[in-house]
């Protein structure tokens, strides 16, 4: 494993605050260290990635740094899904990074995109894709937190299509879920199912990415249904869509 020089300082930074004088105990802590420095490595990764398809075709993205990018085999599988609901639809981002799911919807002709992300860089680059794609008059860029935008009334009165979530990995606590599970349950509000009341229009649709081995069929979610889970290597997306208990 290559590591620079500045990884090596924190790593030995970090070794130092260890408090224990037990050589198997310093190797167990040692080969948990390394462990969770790989799994950053492949979640955190650098460059660019491109939209698939539509009138956007094909322009490459800038990503913040240590962002999990959208994988074109991940994106694929998304849209293929969604086919033609995606036209004409509005779009919620959060947790947006680059914003590569939105701005592929909208590639392929979804309505409007509305990005929220609390990170500086993620604003600047997300300003620039926008400009890059041309879809400056069809988005909003919000800087803020997620939690804070949720927890605004003013804002789950909007109804959004679709709404798309990619949390940062430390949110997923295997052992205590009510932070994804309030995350979710909070968005679905805005999902036009949970507005009107009409079986014969689109209902909308919650994705989820998360880590492969989150337990997401414990959540406690109220009136969604998680109708599918793909996985990607380390990754994952969970597709959930309005239950019918939401519309009697």
């Amino acid at each position: 494993m290559s590591l620079n020089i500045q990884s090596q300082k924190k790593i030995r930074k970090m070794k130092a605050k260890w408090k224990t004088d037990n050589p198997e105990e310093y190797e167990e802590m040692e080969k948990a260290l390394m462990k969770r420095i790989i799994q950053n490595k492949e979640q955190n990764v650098k460059g660019k990635v491109r939209i698939i398809a539509g009138t956007a075709k094909n322009t490459q993205l800038t990503i913040p740094k240590n962002t999990r990018p959208l994988t074109d085999r991940l994106k694929t599988t998304v849209f293929d899904i969604l086919s033609s609901d995606i036209q004409k639809k509005d779009i919620l981002d959060l947790y947006a990074g680059s914003g590569s799911f939105a701005l592929e919807a909208l590639s392929r002709g979804a309505n409007s995109a509305t990005f929220v992300d609390a990170s500086k860089s993620a604003f600047n680059v997300l300003k620039q894709n926008i400009q890059k794609t041309g879809f400056d008059d069809k988005a909003i860029i919000l800087k803020q937190k997620v939690e804070d935008f949720l927890g605004n009334k003013e804002n789950l009165e909007e109804a959004y299509d679709i709404i798309f979530l990619d949390p940062p990995y430390k949110k997923f606590n295997k052992k205590n879920l009510s932070e994804i599970e309030n995350i979710l349950n909070m968005s679905k509000i805005m999902l036009p199912g949970f507005k009107v009341n009409n079986k014969k229009k689109f209902k909308g649709a919650i994705i989820l990415k998360h880590p492969r081995k989150y337990p997401v069929e414990n959540l406690k979610l109220d009136e969604l249904l998680k109708i599918e889970t793909y996985n990607f290597g380390l990754n994952a997306i969970s597709i959930y869509i309005v239950s019918n208990k939401a519309l009697t």
